[in-house]
């Protein structure tokens, strides 16, 4: 088995994040990206603001076709990254999503503070409790571009990728969250 490049040279892996360095980078954000089975029955992500207390994620709503999509399913994702200095970065929260109903929970999460981008009213909130949270550093590193081939790939092509590729990475470890109380 032929090593990879990026094996050889430390710094270039990505590394797994932490479940507290995954909430810390969430609630950082005020945009991420909501994906869920549209009513087409196809893959649908959207932008939107949330807010991140405890272990779940808020969004304002309005009764939209995501509103009306996510209401008739329960499993979603929702997606943060991010930019400094040295790295790149990404974290993945996957979970159920419900409408928030309690005033109590609302107030208490102070969803009333929490401001939408966009001028469409957005008078409905959504909750996504997780269970998992994943999250990855990627480093920032310069180096030339790779070549690309606008070719289809053959299963020639796969198997050489494969043998050049080496064994799958290990897959991110995720947290659940504590059971609620």
């Amino acid at each position: 088995m032929t090593a990879r490049s990026e094996d050889s040279q430390p710094g270039l892996r990505p590394v797994e994040l932490g479940e507290a360095d995954c909430w810390e980078l969430f609630r950082t954000t005020q945009l991420c990206r909501l994906a869920f089975t549209g009513a087409d029955g196809f893959p649908d992500i959207r932008p939107v603001n949330h807010l991140a207390v405890d272990r779940s994620i808020y969004i304002r709503s309005a009764v939209d076709s995501k509103f009306l999509a996510v209401a008739s399913q329960s499993r979603v994702a929702v997606e943060v990254d991010g930019v400094n200095d040295a790295d790149f970065w990404s974290v993945v929260v996957r979970g159920v999503v419900e409408q928030v109903t309690s005033e109590t929970e609302l107030h208490r999460v102070g969803v009333e503070h929490f401001k939408s981008w966009t001028a469409m009213p957005k008078l409905f909130v959504l909750k996504v409790t997780a269970s998992e949270i994943t999250g990855r550093r990627f480093p920032k590193i310069t180096r030339p571009t790779p070549p690309v081939y606008a070719v289809p790939v053959t299963e020639t092509a796969r198997s050489r990728h494969q043998e050049l590729r080496g064994e799958r990475p290990a897959p991110i470890p995720h947290f659940q969250p504590p059971p609620q109380s």
